[in-house]
């Protein structure tokens, strides 16, 4: 069943929503922000430069295609999909580029965006310039940080609950480069099944839990598990992991200027990092002085740190000098993986990247990293914000709209909104009334005190009681208005909760916290990429969408 597209769409500043100061200016177009940037955003003609220095610079066609067509038949790519991996043996061919961490479950909807995000802007991109383009997604398998993609997240009424992926070891440990991590039985049944718990009780709820399912099985990777899901969220893409050995031999000789010369990055990266913050702008990334990884015998991805001795492993008692490192890298190139800093580098080596699809702090990254491209003679591509959106499901809206409210009127501590609303809602001053119901009151029972006692002095003691009376039903009244108040206060908050579970979960952005797998249950698998193609391409704002 294919979901119906967006049938309400509205836009948000970035600045409504926390965006850092370089974000902002970056997609205003701000000059001193572009400054940071080989080339402009939101530019036909950027996009048509940054397209024909990549396809000029492309050195490695074939034989990265050839690791592509095998690597893609792996995770079920159908006859479209191989068709693009050939045609980036076209000479005039070139990339859109986008990629993530291996989050479980296909991590945050955010992911699934930037997906699909590439595969609108290659379409744009092939209309402009008339060049066959290629969306390509790289898995970002190398990583070691299993902390950051073991949750799956998801709202369900006013809860914000999780699915994790728990092998007994501590989340912190280094476990090795994440895709390479083989899923094990009791640990991937554990998260299934709270995924089926954790998943809303949409029309598509078997549907979601099934394509988990399918995906994530003992015995297979992290890697494969997350490539053969993100396949079905996001169609129309090549998907591409680095871990392999015929591709790092490709990118050696970036590894071995960075050895030989890592000095120089460090520098470059550190005047760049110093003139950004004496724009007013942050650095993203702490320069490092060797931007590379050792892969260990056992796996474990470990930083090479430059000594006065040789360059070290870190936490082992390995030194290797530069020769000797330069010598292990001939042989096995395999063993070597970049950081943050020389991972876009590596990429754009083996592709013919036009355009980088990034996130927020991945676009103030590359802010850093334009003298480190020029160093080592990569033609940076036009760094293009992804598409960032908010879907607001009808109950929510129903909430926003009574009581007048935006998706950021939501972020944060509720009580001061909820105050503000339930005193709004009252249309009754209760304190007020009372307090007036016990002046009268007493103006009554002072009368009553004058007179009664004087028709006959044996009616003090009725008198008394009935005075008590009267105050004790005038206060079991108050009560019982108080209490029916209340409960109408309680409503405004648990619609607030609810809404805010859905917007804000666990506080921050639905976007960088929920799994795709929740829209997927209420929708149906093809909803994220009808709301991403019923949006203008416009990563200037934030887009709030109602399915």
């Amino acid at each position: 069943m294919t979901p119906p597209a967006a049938v309400g769409t509205s836009t948000l500043p970035h600045a409504a929503l926390g965006a850092s100061a370089l974000f902002q200016a970056y997609v205003a177009s701000d000059p001193e922000a572009a400054g940071f940037y080989r080339h402009a955003p939101f530019e036909a003609p950027a996009r048509a430069e940054a397209a024909r220095l990549a396809a000029a610079h492309a050195a490695h066609r074939d034989a990265v295609a050839d690791v592509l067509a095998e690597q893609n038949r792996a995770w079920d790519a159908d006859d479209d999909t191989l068709d693009l991996v050939e045609t980036l043996r076209d000479p005039e061919a070139v990339a859109v580029v986008t990629g993530q961490q291996l989050g479980l479950f296909a991590g945050p909807l955010y992911t699934v965006y930037k997906a699909l995000t590439a595969v609108r802007l290659a379409d744009r991109l092939g209309a402009e310039t008339g060049r066959p383009v290629v969306p390509v997604f790289w898995l970002a398998d190398e990583d070691h940080d299993f902390a950051e993609i073991r949750r799956a997240v998801f709202s369900n009424g006013p809860d914000v609950r999780a699915a994790a992926y728990d092998d007994g070891l501590d989340p912190v440990a280094n476990r090795g480069m994440v895709g390479r991590m083989v899923l094990d039985d009791e640990a991937v049944r554990r998260a299934l099944t709270e995924l089926d718990a954790g998943l809303p009780r949409g029309a598509f709820h078997a549907e979601a839990a099934g394509m988990a399912r399918e995906a994530y099985q003992a015995g297979r990777t992290m890697r494969d598990a997350f490539a053969l899901l993100i396949r079905q969220l996001a169609p129309g893409l090549v998907l591409m992991s680095a871990d392999d050995a015929r591709l790092k031999r490709l990118a050696a000789p970036l590894f071995r200027r960075e050895i030989a010369d890592w000095t120089d990055t460090f520098d470059r990266l550190g005047a760049r990092s110093a003139a950004l913050e004496a724009a007013g702008f942050h650095a993203q990334v702490q320069p490092s002085p060797l931007n590379l990884f050792w892969v260990a015998d056992d796996g474990r991805r470990l930083a090479l740190d430059p000594t006065e001795a040789g360059i070290a492993v870190r936490g082992t008692d390995t030194l290797f000098t530069e020769a000797e490192l330069l010598d292990r890298l001939g042989a096995e190139p395999e063993r070597f993986s970049p950081n943050v800093v020389l991972r876009p580098l590596m990429q754009d080596t083996l592709l013919p990247t036009a355009a980088y699809v990034a996130g927020p702090g991945e676009a103030a990254y590359f802010a850093q990293l334009g003298p480190v491209y020029e160093a080592f003679g990569v033609p940076m591509p036009v760094i293009e914000p992804r598409l960032s959106l908010t879907v607001v499901e009808p109950g929510v809206a129903k909430v926003l709209d009574r009581y007048a409210l935006g998706v950021p009127d939501l972020r944060g501590d509720l009580a001061p909104l909820w105050k503000r609303l339930a005193l709004a809602a009252s249309a009754h001053d209760l304190g007020g009334a009372f307090a007036e119901a016990r002046r009268h009151l007493a103006e009554v029972e002072a009368r009553l005190d004058a007179v009664v006692p004087e028709v006959d002095a044996t009616l003090a003691q009725t008198l008394g009681a009935t005075r008590a009376r009267m105050d004790n039903a005038l206060d079991r009244l108050e009560t019982k208005t108080v209490r029916a108040e209340k409960r109408n206060h309680d409503v405004v908050r648990a619609r607030l909760e609810r809404a805010a579970a859905a917007l804000w979960p666990g506080g921050a952005l639905q976007e960088r916290t929920l799994s795709p797998l929740q829209l997927v249950a209420l929708h149906g698998p093809e909803v994220i990429a009808s709301l991403v193609h019923a949006v203008d391409l416009d990563a200037s704002v934030h887009h709030v969408v109602q399915p």
